[in-house]
C-alpha cells in the first residue's frame, strides 16, 4: 500500500470531497482524484462513492479511513518524540562511572542534569574502568567517566577534570612521626590496593614503575569504602582518592602522609567509542561537565 496514496484518502475522507483536500494540501483536484483511483485498483475495492456534491465512503472506505487515522496520529506522536528527543525531553542516557567518580562526583553531576532535563531516564553503571570501557565497547553504555588509561584502539578520551591521589594511615601509624616519607617507603608498609582493572591502581604502578619501586600488596580489595574501613581499623595504609577521605581526614579517623618525592595527581577522563555519535541526550551531559 502506497503511504502517500493513503494520506491523500483519508484527507479526502476528512474533507468530504476532493476539491476540499486538493485545496488543504495544495494539489491539484485531478492529482488527488487520480492517485485515490490508483489506491482503489491496488486494494481492489471501491472506498469512496463519488456524488454529485463531495464524497461518501464505502464500508470499506470507513474501515481503511479509521486505520488511516491511527498512523496519522502514530505519525504526529512519532514526530513529536523525536523533536523532544533533539531538544532533550526525553530519551534515555546510559553512564557508566568507574567507582570514585561514581561515589564522589557522579551525584552532584546527575543532580544539576536532572533538574535541567527532568524527562531523560539516566541509567548508571558503576564498576572499575576496565568494566566501564568493556561496557562501552560492548554498546551497553552510551558513555564513560573514569579514571583509568584509556588504551584501547576504538575508545577515545579527554579529561574533564583532575584528581589527586593521597596515601592514608590510621591515626596511630609509626609513619606519622616521620619528617619525610618516600613513595619506596609508603608502599613498603602493609599496603592495602584495589583490585586489577581499578584507575586508582593503574595510576599508583604507573607512578611507581617510573621511580623503579616494587611493589607487593599485602591486601587486595574492590571498592574505596572497604578500603577505607581497613585502614582505619589499623589493617594497613592505602593510596586512595583525596574525594574519597575528606570526611574521614576531618574527623581523625584517618590521616594523610605526606609523600616527599610525586603527587599523584590523575586526569579524570569522559570516554566514549570513535565510531559512535553521542545522542542529544549524551550531548547535553557532556556540556554540562565540561561547563563546570
Amino acid at each position: 500500500m502506497n503511504h502517500n496514496h493513503l494520506m491523500l484518502f483519508y484527507a479526502v475522507a476528512q474533507q468530504g470531497s476532493f476539491s476540499a483536500a486538493a485545496e488543504k494540501l495544495a494539489i491539484s483536484q485531478p492529482a488527488v482524484s487520480m492517485q485515490v483511483a490508483e489506491l482503489e485498483r491496488n486494494l481492489g475495492v471501491r472506498l469512496l462513492d463519488r456524488l454529485p456534491r463531495g464524497v461518501r465512503l464505502t464500508q470499506a472506505g470507513q474501515a481503511l479511513a479509521e486505520y488511516a487515522q491511527r498512523i496519522a496520529v502514530l505519525e504526529r506522536s512519532a514526530d513529536q518524540a523525536m523533536y523532544d528527543i533533539r531538544q532533550v525531553r526525553q530519551g534515555r542516557l546510559a553512564v557508566g562511572c568507574s567507582t570514585t567518580i561514581g561515589a564522589y562526583v557522579l551525584p552532584a553531576l546527575l543532580a544539576r542534569f536532572s533538574q535541567t532535563h527532568p524527562g531523560i531516564q539516566v541509567d548508571v553503571r558503576i564498576g572499575n574502568t576496565a568494566q566501564v570501557q568493556q561496557a562501552l565497547l560492548d554498546g551497553v553504555l552510551h558513555l564513560g567517566l573514569t579514571e583509568g588509561f584509556v588504551e584501547h584502539e576504538h575508545l577515545a578520551a579527554t579529561t574533564f577534570r583532575h584528581d589527586q591521589l593521597i596515601a592514608i594511615a590510621p591515626p596511630g601509624h609509626p609513619l606519622r612521626r616521620e619528617k619525610s616519607v618516600s613513595l619506596e617507603r609508603f608502599v613498603g608498609q602493609r599496603l592495602i590496593m584495589r583490585e586489577a582493572g581499578s584507575g586508582t591502581r593503574a595510576v599508583l604502578e604507573h607512578a611507581a614503575a617510573a621511580r623503579g619501586v616494587p611493589i607487593q600488596p599485602f591486601l587486595e580489595l574492590a571498592g574505596t569504602e572497604v578500603i577505607k574501613a581497613m585502614v582505619a581499623h589499623g589493617v594497613g595504609v592505602a593510596i586512595v582518592s583525596k574525594l574519597a577521605v575528606t570526611q574521614e581526614l576531618a574527623a581523625g579517623r584517618l590521616i594523610e602522609i605526606p609523600l616527599v618525592d610525586c603527587t599523584l595527581r590523575r586526569p579524570l577522563h569522559h570516554v566514549w567509542v570513535k565510531q559512535r555519535q553521542p545522542g542529544p541526550a549524551a550531548l547535553a551531559f557532556l556540556k554540562l561537565i565540561t561547563d563546570g
